[in-house]
């Protein structure tokens, strides 16, 4: 007699890429994190491609199509885009199938919102000044950038998570508002569970 194999619904190959190292690193550190206690863990690439907005989605569809990755998603930040340039990518996105993971204004909104709520808009220097204090990385946060956050963050995913879902019931426009983040969003879908 034969063993019959279970018919399991084979997981999506996932490709996440990202405008910078930084947040290569932090979906590192979540791909370590959730697929070591995810027994049936799935593939997941994680890129930084340099690139952002319109450039960064184009690039990513011709990669996720080489690599035979059915769900793609993008991770950049406002840097100088305007509204129009925005809702461009929001298009382009949606007409690929891709997802935008997108923080205004800078990713360092997502990283701050693992230690308190934000609720009002920073520069990019305060938000660099203010990471690099004691309270929170304790070191010349540009210097840090593109290193492992797993020292810091890795332990703190569902407080940002609650921290941005408080800061959605006040922001929750891509276009236009600032501080606004849509990661927490999507992280569950990811990586495949129920809490983070």
């Amino acid at each position: 007699m034969t063993r019959k194999r279970g018919n399991k619904k084979k997981r999506p190959r996932i490709g996440i890429y990202c405008e910078g190292e930084s947040e290569a690193q932090y979906f590192t550190m979540l791909s370590q994190k959730y697929n070591a206690r995810n027994v049936h863990s799935q593939k997941i690439n994680i890129k930084s491609m340099g690139e952002s907005g319109k450039k960064l989605i184009t690039e990513s569809k011709l990669k996720g199509k080489a690599n035979n990755e059915s769900n793609l998603y993008v991770v950049f930040d406002r840097d100088e885009k305007s509204v129009e340039d925005i809702q461009q990518c929001r298009k382009l996105a949606k007409r690929y199938g891709i997802t935008i993971l997108f923080s205004s204004i800078s990713f360092e909104i997502w990283v701050l919102m693992h230690f308190e709520p934000v609720m009002h808009s920073y520069t990019r220097k305060q938000l660099v000044n203010k990471l690099s204090t004691k309270k929170y990385f304790n070191q010349d946060y540009s210097k840090f950038k593109g290193s492992s956050y797993r020292p810091y963050l890795y332990d703190k995913i569902q407080q940002a998570e609650e921290n941005a879902k408080k800061l959605e019931n006040i922001h929750n426009n891509m276009d236009i508002n600032d501080p606004f983040t849509n990661i927490h969003q999507h992280l569950k879908e990811i990586f495949n569970v129920d809490i983070l």
